[in-house]
């Protein structure tokens, strides 16, 4: 007998201890672990795909929503959290199988991922090959989101400095953070790279831009204090397509006399995508037959 997705979820988790997955050779090592005959193997859906393959589709999504598992900077590779071993170290200890009613009992984020994605969570009780599209809809669009924000920092790294600051600028303006008339964009200065004003007057102040296009240094404790000292008391945002150190974070965290913020390469590419900054949103429509 085929195993229902809920029953691969176990020993799906378990092969990640050993190193990380995808989906189709997760798949593939798993065949060799199920007792199904070569018809059951070979059994297809009404969409040509695979019955087994699909239900560690499955297995695959309920262990993401319940961050067991995480997408690594391989497309469509997955591997285990800490959160995951927790539940494998305590399944153990307990002698449980991690299934569907596992995670939602003992995952916080489980039905808070379901309700994010969807906008409800999917009845578990429902036959594995009813919710097909579903599931291969959802998969997908996890898989074409990260490969999306790959694609898109790296759209941003390959930018001139000229236009890294450019950008940085016009998202500011678009969040509602200046005017684009009042923009100046400096170099050689120590620590700013553009400032933009307020209002069309510049009555309500400047707000100084650092931008650094890094690929892997992360900034550091010196490169925030530097940049304090020129906002001298002002309203400053930091952006990198790097990261920041704990110890710069603290030191922005710390600063009394002015108001800075830190935007590091993931805040950058969400905020590229919601103010549309060298992308565009496209809408696709789903249609489903009524119940």
């Amino acid at each position: 007998m085929i195993p229902k997705y809920y029953q691969i979820i176990h020993p799906l988790l378990e092969l990640f201890l050993k190193e990380n997955q995808s989906r189709k050779i997760a798949a593939e090592k798993l065949r060799h672990r199920v007792d199904m005959s070569n018809a059951e193997l070979e059994e297809k859906l009404s969409s040509g795909m695979l019955v087994f393959d699909n239900r560690v589709g499955w297995a695959f999504t309920n262990l993401f929503k319940a961050e067991y598992i995480e997408l690594t900077e391989q497309k469509a590779v997955y591997r285990v959290t800490n959160l995951g071993k927790e539940a494998l170290k305590n399944s153990k200890q307990k002698n449980i199988k991690i299934d569907a009613k596992y995670l939602e009992e003992n995952s916080l984020n489980f039905l808070k991922n379901w309700k994010a994605s969807n906008g409800k969570k999917k009845d578990i009780s429902i036959a594995d090959n009813q919710n097909d599209v579903d599931f291969d809809l959802e998969e997908e669009l996890d898989r074409v989101e990260k490969d999306f924000d790959s694609d898109l920092l790296n759209k941003i790294k390959e930018l001139s400095w000229q236009k890294f600051e450019d950008l940085c600028a016009d998202l500011l303006e678009e969040m509602g953070y200046g005017v684009a008339s009042k923009r100046e964009i400096r170099s050689g200065d120590g620590g700013i790279d553009g400032e933009i004003y307020e209002d069309e007057l510049g009555l309500r102040g400047k707000i100084y831009i650092q931008a650094k296009k890094w690929d892997n240094n992360n900034v550091q404790p010196k490169d925030i204090k530097e940049f304090l000292f020129n906002v001298g008391g002002n309203k400053g945002v930091f952006i990198t397509t790097s990261d920041f150190s704990q110890k710069a974070r603290d030191e922005a965290v710390n600063y009394k006399d002015g108001k800075v913020a830190l935007i590091n390469y993931s805040e950058l590419i969400k905020l590229c995508k919601k103010y549309q900054i060298l992308c565009k949103k496209q809408t696709i429509y789903i249609y489903k037959i009524k119940e």
